[in-house]
Parts: structure tokens; C-alpha cells; sequence
């Protein structure tokens, strides 16, 4: 079949959606999404968002790809990596290299640009999976395989109701335990902020502490974070949601590495579910975890509700 190949061009953009909608379908986006997640990005470059076009100018596939411009905290530019961070042909439509042509396309572009790796998904800031979702999208997995991709991981999405959720008398011992030992948890105030920020670049990826600008600098820090001080009145872990604007979505939040262990994460994490339950939120979710991670979350009652295999190709 011959078809056009072309960047994106604004005069297309409701008709895109349109067919997102239709194709990624447990992963509908609204238009301001799109805007915010895609088009408003700041890497977003119009040679890597590619529209597939029938000749008679019918869109019938689109891959959103990055390459960064702007550095990513102390990831920098990564400048031998990019991403598909999502694609999608009309059902009407595959199975006649549509995808294929597309992604060669991308990948040609990146290639010239000195990508050696892309990775599917899991672009930051603005990722809307970690992977390929094995059970929505499992026909995306042979395909991508066919194109040299390879499966590096796995991870999950998690979530749980906070209509149920109750401090377990197991849990208020803990928690009295840990504030024996001069621990305290506050919400976030404007004088935490310079500290946290240090705390963050030093402990965790740079993208952490642009959650906690943003944050700030939407006036949102105070209702969203949590801070956890030692006896010493020093930072030493935080737990934060609403990261994109979604109140229900819970992360990230961390605890210095020698003081993992002691309990302090499922201080971190109970005492923010009881907050966003006290705030009228009555469900908690995130989008990526694996490994001990994943088992530290089910234990504190969270469901797996999505699977992904996380895959990259490396160029040679």
C-alpha cells in the first residue's frame, strides 16, 4: 500500500487523537493531555512525531518519538539515547508495514543523529507507560521483536482503593517506635526547600527534584509532599503525588539508602495515603515499579493492575 510519511502538522491533530483513542484504548487521551504530554513537551520536535497518511490523506498511524534538547536533571542530554514512547496504526490499516515504516523511519532519523539505544516508553518526564503492556497491547511485543527490539525487564502498575484503608495497630506501633527514635513527619513548608532539593540531587535522579520544583512552583508542594527529619532535624526521606496533576497518583518517595530498613518507608507511604483519604481522595495508583519494590507495595496493600515488558534496541 502507498502511504505518506510526514512530521507532524497541526492541521492533523484532532484527527490523531481521534485514532489514539480508538487504538490505544486503554490509554485514552483528553485534548489537553495531548497537549501537555506531547505536544507541549520540551523535546518535542515534529521529525520524531511522525503521521502515516493514505493517499487520500486519511491519518492512519502516528509514532510520538524523543530526542532530547533540554538535559534532564543530572541525566543530562543522554545524547546517545532516544525513545518510542508510543505508535499506533487504524486497525483498518495493519499488517501492511504501516508500523514498520514508521519506526524505520524514526530510527533512521535517530541513527543520523548519533542514537545508539532507544527504548520504548518510559521517556521523562512525560512517560505514559514504562513498556509494552503484555495483556492490552500483547501483539506490540512480536512486533517490536521483529525489529530487533529486546526485553531487558518487566515492571507493573499498581493501585488500591483507600476506602478500606485503616492504621493497623501493627502500624501505629511501628509508627510510635520510629518517633521514639526523634523522627518527625511534617508537610512540606517553604523552609524545607533548599534543603530537599540538596537532599534529592544528592540521593536520587535528577528528575525527583523537578517533581519537587514544579511542585513549588505551582503553589502545590505544601498540599503534596511529606518531609521525614531524624533526631538531628536533618532530611533524610519524603514521599510526594499529584506529580502530574492527577491527585490520585501516588510518588515518588524515597528514604536515604543506609536508613532503609528501619521501617521508615512504610511511615512515608501509610502516612500519605491517610492524608490524600483525610483530603476526600479515595484511590491511589502509580505506573511503575518492579523487583523488591513491587513487594514492599503488596505487602502495604497495593494490586498489580498492569503488566509491561520493558524493551530497547541497541544500534550497532
Amino acid at each position: 500500500m502507498k502511504i505518506k510519511i510526514i512530521p507532524y502538522n497541526i492541521k492533523y491533530r484532532k484527527k490523531i487523537l481521534e485514532l489514539w483513542n480508538q487504538e490505544l484504548i486503554t490509554d485514552p487521551l483528553s485534548e489537553k493531555r495531548f497537549l501537555e504530554k506531547i505536544l507541549l513537551d520540551e523535546n518535542f520536535d515534529p521529525n520524531y512525531c511522525l503521521v502515516a497518511l493514505s493517499e487520500d490523506n486519511k491519518v492512519i498511524g502516528f509514532i510520538w518519538s524523543v530526542v532530547r534538547k533540554v538535559p534532564y536533571g543530572d541525566r543530562g542530554t543522554e545524547p546517545e539515547r532516544g525513545w518510542i514512547a508510543s505508535i499506533f496504526v487504524d486497525k483498518d490499516y495493519q499488517r501492511q508495514g504501516i508500523g514498520s515504516q514508521l519506526v524505520n523511519t524514526v530510527e533512521e532519523k535517530m541513527i543520523n543523529k548519533g542514537i545508539k539505544n532507544i527504548t520504548l516508553g518510559a521517556y521523562s518526564p512525560n512517560y505514559l507507560f514504562p513498556g509494552i503492556d503484555k495483556n492490552n497491547y500483547s501483539n506490540a511485543i512480536p512486533f517490536f521483536e521483529k525489529l530487533g527490539y529486546e526485553k531487558y525487564g518487566e515492571a507493573v502498575s499498581m493501585e488500591r482503593s483507600l476506602f478500606d484503608f485503616v492504621k493497623t495497630q501493627r502500624y501505629l506501633d511501628l509508627y510510635e517506635k520510629v518517633l521514639k527514635k526523634g523522627y518527625t513527619l511534617t508537610s512540606f513548608s517553604l523552609d524545607d526547600a533548599e534543603e530537599l532539593l540538596e537532599f534529592l540531587h544528592t540521593h536520587f535522579e535528577g528528575g525527583w527534584a523537578r517533581n519537587i520544583q514544579n511542585a513549588i512552583l505551582n503553589d502545590e508542594a505544601h498540599e503534596t509532599v511529606l518531609v521525614l527529619r531524624d533526631s538531628e532535624n536533618e532530611i533524610v526521606g519524603y514521599a510526594q503525588r499529584a506529580i502530574d496533576g492527577s491527585p490520585d497518583r501516588f510518588g515518588p518517595f524515597g528514604v536515604m539508602e543506609k536508613l532503609r530498613g528501619e521501617g521508615l518507608g512504610a511511615i512515608l507511604f501509610n502516612e500519605m495515603l491517610f492524608d490524600m483519604l483525610s483530603k476526600g481522595i479515595s484511590h491511589a495508583y502509580f505506573l511503575w515499579t518492579s523487583g523488591n519494590a513491587q513487594k514492599f507495595y503488596e505487602r502495604n496493600g497495593m494490586k498489580v493492575y498492569r503488566d509491561y515488558n520493558l524493551m530497547k534496541k541497541y544500534i550497532n
